[in-house]
């Protein structure tokens, strides 16, 4: 299966490239104009990138011919565009030598012995002019046919201008989908296995246990899910493989980066801290995806294991090992252009102009504030009457840019920072999640409030969002609609409108599909107001598509659609910043970032924070229980407490926490697989459908060693605790209302099995009780004399009280007990 979902994939991006690529035939939209000193778009810059790198010096490459596509990427990208015009012109040069000595014979002969009759007839009619081939030159044309597009591809200056042979534009489209399957696709396969691999959580369990046979969730139908969903973006898609461009690349090493950072093994961080340094000196844009990388793995160096004089050294041991694996990374790719200057700066060995050239290309600050009509603040805000490009110096934007991208990148990386000190404690999995999370939101900040920014930067967080459609599949999908229809102005300029619609099609079916095999429905969104506010925005997004379609703009505001487009996805991209963030806040357990009591002002701006993300943040939460647990537990668990404060597990509660509850045990009884007995011919009698004994052999052992590390050094409880005094159902340690209420010794020495059970599930069973309005006291009561109540799951809970009330009511009462 999984061989078939890579071979779609595959005929899926040649067959978007065979749609037009930018600047094809000079075309520049239905309003632009051809530019008389360039000739067609990204296509034509990564083409004349090949060509001007594999002839020119090194030295020359960041000053050619700067007003003809001059290169404005970072190195990799030059050493890449050298290696496919090296084979270009390599391969073309190698067929030519074939023609040559394969002919050589057959000229010989037709010199010699052909001779006359050729003459005689050019001599037939004097009125009939004689075409025949004069050179040499031309008989191998003729015998080459389009191979020579592949040489004349790069060929220096001669292949500028209404260049548009098949053969070479078959040729770039192979370049991109060659790195595009072993960098990109290779990445998505390898985090897949990981985030697809876990134990699935219980309430898809038993929702699966509710749907027909036919209708299970399990590991390998989650995998594809997850690999079809990243791999079929329609954004992805339509840019690199119909636009024409390689972000495959460098979000592909970005991703590899990801997978060795949360590695538990040190190496793993030293591996990922080279490949997105790769990254970086690939496409300069990975900078999105680099304060989130920095704040996790610096919390990685200096983690909070214990904090002896061996461990201070192990953490600057750790940090040094970074900074040099990232020096050297980039010393190997930057020093080429220090040691070999151009020919009029040469004065010394070693010069520093060369570098410099670089940076002023990677980092052009005189084009503006943003190019085109992109979706994010900058432009929302130069919009009339705003105006505030008008209104604010040019020379202040640039650092009013920076100062809002800093606070906007704050919170994720502080978040990260906390929980990479931690990250020891967790699985891959969750470490994986929370970098992809906060990678997203850091990238996202970039995208709306950084300088120089274009539409086609809503990639960098598209491409860690979409690996998380397990997690969060109704945010992904719509986030994933989203940021394909953002770039509809730019598609309309390609000529990509059909492959767009194809696209988008086919993602959107694919998930559907998906959803209703996993879950028996199609349920991408869940039902509360702010996902009813995103259902909306999809509405409105097709409004506007139809809009554009049959009506004609007003003539003093011809750009009104494109306008009201980026004004629209800037709105929807704040919305998405909002949720990558408050995710990022909710799964790197945020409660641990206050260890420093003293420091008000962290408490003051994260109260002040919550307050902002948290309707939003509600949007596409498993549920509304779960999503206010989170608020209410974040909020007061600021109030910081010593390690003293919190309750250490003895063995006698680890070895009764570890005895299974009444309805554990019976959940495990009849999760036993049945036998088949349909298939008695067989040699060996089959478990029933939808039981993987492999997956639930690999769940044991997984199950075990994540319990070890998570519940029994107290760490489950502690959140717990916090959260159930946060709603009242327990009293503080230091509070003076302990009479009336459970404390946690008295809890903890009742029912043990607390140490271990989610807390989410404990939170969700109190609310219950909490939110029953008619009985609040009474069951206030009856959670202090039998807390064993708040080990059961919410559906057992309320069919135990209607079972309860219907027993009672018939005046049943031996029943009733």
């Amino acid at each position: 299966m999984k061989v078939a979902v890579l071979s779609f994939v595959v005929l899926l991006r040649i067959l978007v490239g065979f749609q037009p690529h930018s600047g094809q035939d000079d075309y520049q939209g239905p309003k632009g104009s051809p530019s008389p000193h360039k000739y067609g778009g990204d296509y034509e810059a990564q083409r004349h990138w090949m060509e001007i790198t594999y002839h020119l010096p090194i030295s020359e490459w960041y000053w050619h011919s700067l007003e003809y596509w001059g290169l404005d990427y970072p190195p990799l990208t030059a050493y890449v565009s050298w290696a496919c015009g090296f084979v270009a012109h390599n391969v073309g040069s190698l067929h030519d030598r074939t023609i040559l000595d394969s002919d050589s014979d057959d000229d010989t002969n037709i010199n010699d012995t052909d001779t006359s009759d050729n003459n005689n007839v050019c001599q037939l009619d004097a009125d009939i002019e004689c075409i025949q081939p004069t050179s040499k030159k031309e008989q191998i044309e003729q015998k080459r046919g389009g191979l020579k597009a592949i040489k004349n591809l790069v060929a220096l200056h001669s292949s500028r201008f209404w260049y548009e042979d098949a053969l070479g534009k078959m040729y770039m489209r192979f370049t991109v989908l060659l790195l595009d399957i072993f960098i990109y696709m290779s990445a998505v396969l390898a985090i897949a296995n990981i985030l697809s691999g876990e134990k699935i959580s219980t309430t898809v369990q038993e929702q699966s246990s509710s749907l027909p046979n036919n209708i299970v969730s399990t590991s390998d139908q989650r995998y594809l899910w997850l690999l079809l969903t990243a791999l079929t973006q329609p954004a992805l898609l339509l840019i690199d493989h119909g636009h024409f461009q390689y972000n495959t690349t460098s979000l592909g090493l970005a991703l590899w980066s990801f997978y060795f950072m949360t590695q538990s093994s040190f190496i793993g961080p030293v591996i990922g801290s080279v490949l997105f340094s790769l990254a970086l000196n690939f496409k300069q844009m990975e900078l999105y995806h680099a304060p989130a990388v920095f704040a996790y793995l610096l919390g990685r160096c200096f983690c909070n294991k214990n904090n002896t004089e061996q461990q201070k050294i192990s953490s600057i041991a750790k940090f040094c090992a970074l900074g040099v694996s990232v020096i050297l990374t980039f010393a190997v790719l930057w020093l080429p252009f220090a040691i070999y200057p151009r020919e009029s700066l040469a004065t010394t060995k070693f010069h520093l102009d060369g570098i410099m050239q670089v940076l002023k290309r990677l980092f052009p600050l005189q084009r503006g504030l943003f190019e085109g009509k992109v979706a994010n603040i900058w432009f929302a805000l130069s919009v009339r009457p705003l105006s505030i490009r008008s209104r604010v110096a040019a020379d202040v934007l640039p650092l009013a840019a920076l100062l809002l991208t800093l606070v906007m990148i704050l919170p994720a990386c502080l978040m990260l920072y906390r929980f990479g000190q931690q990250s020891f404690k967790y699985t891959s999995k969750k470490n994986l999640e929370c970098l992809l999370y906060g990678s997203a939101s850091t990238s996202l900040a970039f995208f709306l409030a950084s300088f120089q920014v274009h539409e086609k930067g809503i990639l960098i967080p598209l491409a860690p969002l979409s690996l998380l459609v397990l997690d969060s599949p109704g945010f992904v999908i719509w986030f994933s609609t989203v940021a394909t229809w953002s770039l509809w102005p730019l598609l309309v300029i390609d000529r990509l409108c059909e492959a767009y619609v194809c696209c988008l099609i086919i993602f959107l079916c694919i998930n559907a599909m998906a959803s209703v095999q996993l879950s028996g429905e199609v349920n991408f969104l869940k039902s509360n107001l702010v996902s009813f506010v995103a259902m909306l925005s999809l509405v409105v997004m097709m409004c506007l598509h139809l809009a554009e379609w049959r009506v004609l703009p007003p003539a003093h505001l011809p750009d009104l659609f494109p306008v009201l487009w980026s004004l629209l996805g800037c709105g929807l991209f704040c919305m998405s910043y909002v949720v990558t963030t408050w995710t990022t806040m909710t799964k790197t357990n945020a409660a641990k970032l206050n260890s420093h009591p003293k420091q008000g002002w962290r408490k003051f701006f994260f109260l002040s924070y919550f307050g902002i993300v948290a309707t939003s943040g509600e949007a596409f939460s498993s549920s509304a229980h779960q999503t206010m647990h989170h608020g209410v537990f974040f909020c007061s668990s600021l109030n910081a407490r010593k390690e003293s404060d919190y309750l250490i597990p003895t063995s006698d509660h680890l070895e009764r926490a570890r005895v299974l509850l009444s309805w554990e045990e019976q959940s495990k009884k009849d999760s036993k697989p049945v036998l088949n007995l349909s298939a008695i011919n067989s040699d060996r009698l089959p478990l029933a459908d939808g039981f993987d004994n492999d997956a639930a052999a690999t769940t044991s052992t997984e199950n075990h060693n994540t319990t070890r590390c998570s519940w029994e050094d107290g760490g489950v409880w502690r959140e717990t605790e916090q959260a159930l005094v946060a709603v009242g159902i327990l009293v503080d340690t230091n509070s003076d209302d302990k009479p009336k209420k459970l404390t946690r010794e008295v809890i903890i020495d009742k029912v043990p099995q607390l140490l271990r059970l989610p807390t989410d599930q404990i939170v969700e069973s109190a609310n219950f009780f909490l939110n029953s309005t008619d009985e609040k006291a009474t069951f206030e009561v009856l959670l202090q004399l039998d807390p064993s109540l708040l080990t059961y799951t919410i559906s057992q809970l309320d069919y135990g009280i209607t079972y309860l009330s219907n027993m009672m009511f018939r005046g049943d009462r031996t029943a009733a007990i």
